[in-house]
């Protein structure tokens, strides 16, 4: 049985918002309206930063009063988006060009964590795709340790509407616990799991989960809620909502994190449709509102 939330623990955990939210829109605009939103902290897409200079964006920082805690596209696919893990050889040693450049540009930022996704189930035999997981886990663990950047790795428990790049006939690991055993079998000291609140209730929400992870696993942390329908293993990613606006157990979900030790940021992450169809300035405003109250909204239960 857990305690029960307290404002000490949902005190740790720092406002945070993904790119990904407010698609389609400069990353000098996303920034300006996660500040105006109340946000201290915003992840971003590497290739954006660099693409702007990183200098000028450290001093848009600034201004703003806004800290980058994290930056996807350790492996870029294309001007914005990440490419996973295993993606296909050619593309992955493509993905290697200019990795000391993505990753001096985190540092110049003040970024510590490079986010990346492990495809849940590939083309590759089970023992085959987890061995190209270890290896590459390993290689860019440790370039990003050089320049003081940790790698946080995702698990995508969603089944339904993979996008092709993430599927496959041959599971790899698709749960916070398979892939923790999986980074231990990894030969880096230098990369820790990102948590993600929509996956973790895909999987079965149990708090165990994150709670039996080694101390210091947890590297980031990404928050969206679930609808109340379809069962667990019909969800996908179109489908999530605002935290507090839907079924996660919130209250269980802050505990099992507060017992790993994880005191940081959680990042507002929605690929709904329907949602990214609000103004932005709105989209963001109830991001911010929702990072902070769903902690103790959820005592009473889903709305």
């Amino acid at each position: 049985m857990t305690a029960p939330v307290t404002d000490d623990v949902t005190g740790r955990f720092v406002p945070c918002l993904n790119p990904a939210t407010l698609s389609g829109i400069p990353l000098p605009t996303f920034l300006a309206l996660a500040a105006g939103a109340g946000f201290p902290t915003a992840e971003v897409s590497i290739q954006q930063a660099q693409a702007h200079g990183p200098a000028r964006l450290r001093d848009l920082l600034q201004e703003l009063g806004v800290k980058v805690t994290a930056a996807s596209g350790i492996l870029p696919a294309g001007p914005v988006l990440p490419a996973p893990l295993l993606t296909a050889p050619d593309t992955y040693r493509a993905c290697l060009d200019d990795l000391d450049g993505r990753l001096k540009a985190m540092t110049a930022l003040g970024c510590t964590i490079a986010t990346t996704v492990l495809n849940p189930r590939s083309p590759l035999h089970t023992t085959k795709a987890r061995a190209v997981a270890r290896k590459r886990i390993a290689q860019l663990a440790t370039a990003a340790a050089v320049h003081g950047v940790r790698l946080a790795i995702e698990a995508v428990s969603v089944r339904a509407g993979l996008p092709p790049e993430l599927d496959g006939p041959h599971p790899v690991a698709d749960t916070l616990p398979q892939l923790a055993e999986l980074l231990d079998d990894t030969d880096t000291d230098h990369a820790g799991l990102l948590v993600d609140s929509f996956h973790w209730a895909a999987a079965g929400a149990d708090p165990a989960h994150i709670t039996g992870l080694p101390p210091g696993t947890v590297a980031h942390v990404q928050i969206a809620d679930t609808p109340a329908s379809p069962t667990a293993g019909e969800l996908t990613d179109s489908q999530r909502l605002f935290p507090g606006d839907g079924t996660v157990p919130w209250p269980a979900f802050a505990d099992a994190l507060a017992r790993a030790g994880y005191a940081g940021p959680v990042s507002v992450e929605l690929f709904n449709p329907a949602l990214r169809a609000l103004p932005a300035g709105e989209i963001a405003r109830l991001s911010h509102h929702a990072a902070t109250r769903c902690w103790t909204l959820a005592k009473a239960g889903p709305r």
